[in-house]
């Protein structure tokens, strides 16, 4: 008898009405998305889940195809389509490849390049180091980068302790960049947004480069919105502003459905 996702993927829905659903960061879970979605009120069915080897879910790192492919299905079991996709970091990775290959009402990406040449190309280098027996001191710039110390507390305290850096997990979700060829991978990406019919909003914590600017526009039907010095952590930074942000959005796609 197969598992249903349902049975694998630990999630949580607060609210009631469209659904809007939150998929976390690398290395996160769930629970970083309580303070927006307390804060949008319960006029949505938001759906936090956290993702395979994450937080209460089981398992190991999967490819971001199967994970989407697991998402959808757990949607599916719940009743739920056509939802908004929210996600931050890795997870709007993962929205956007939801979206490329299931219907949805919208995206929206929190402060994820889609240009991933420069991090891939990074990626590569730092391989051996990562793969080695400091695995901590190797991923320290990436922890460093995220910021979750820029955080006020008691938010820093709730959002670290549900952190959880494991060198099996970070290497699982980076296996497919490392054993691909970052020009290769770029382009299967470039094709998979070119895809993407539904609005797509994208919230970056710094000003983009004119080259990352151009590509967005290029592939998507985007909104860029840059929200200067907040970081990696933008939303957490901004909770109303950004819960704000999302509930008009959420309900400007769902009023005016993608074609």
């Amino acid at each position: 008898m197969e598992t249903s996702a349902a049975e694998t993927l630990a999630f949580e829905v607060h609210g009631s009405g469209a659904p809007v659903v939150f998929l976390h960061g690398l290395t996160f879970d769930r629970t970083v998305w309580r303070p927006i979605v307390d804060l949008m009120g319960g006029g949505f069915s938001c759906i936090m889940i956290d993702l395979p080897g994450h937080g209460e879910s089981a398992g190991a790192a999967r490819q971001m195809e199967e994970v989407a492919g697991a998402v959808h299905e757990l949607l599916d079991d719940l009743g739920f389509a056509n939802p908004v996709v929210v996600g931050h970091s890795l997870g709007a990775l993962l929205a956007t490849i939801y979206a490329g290959s299931y219907p949805v009402a919208g995206v929206v990406n929190v402060d994820q390049a889609l240009n991933q040449r420069p991090m891939l190309g990074f990626l590569h280098q730092m391989e051996p180091a990562l793969r080695g027996e400091n695995f901590a001191a190797a991923f320290e710039p990436f922890r460093q980068s995220i910021g979750v110390d820029k955080l006020p507390e008691p938010l820093r305290s709730s959002v670290a302790a549900h952190q959880t850096i494991r060198q099996d997990l970070v290497l699982g979700y980076w296996d497919e960049a490392l054993r691909s060829d970052p020009g290769d991978m770029q382009e299967r990406l470039d094709d998979l947004l070119d895809t993407i019919r539904a609005p797509y909003l994208v919230v970056f914590g710094n000003r983009i480069s004119n080259d990352d600017r151009a590509h967005l526009n290029q592939h998507l039907h985007v909104e860029i919105e840059e929200w200067p010095d907040r970081g990696h952590m933008v939303h957490l930074l901004e909770p109303d502003r950004f819960a704000r942000r999302v509930t008009d959005f959420a309900a400007a796609c769902i009023a005016a459905p993608t074609v």
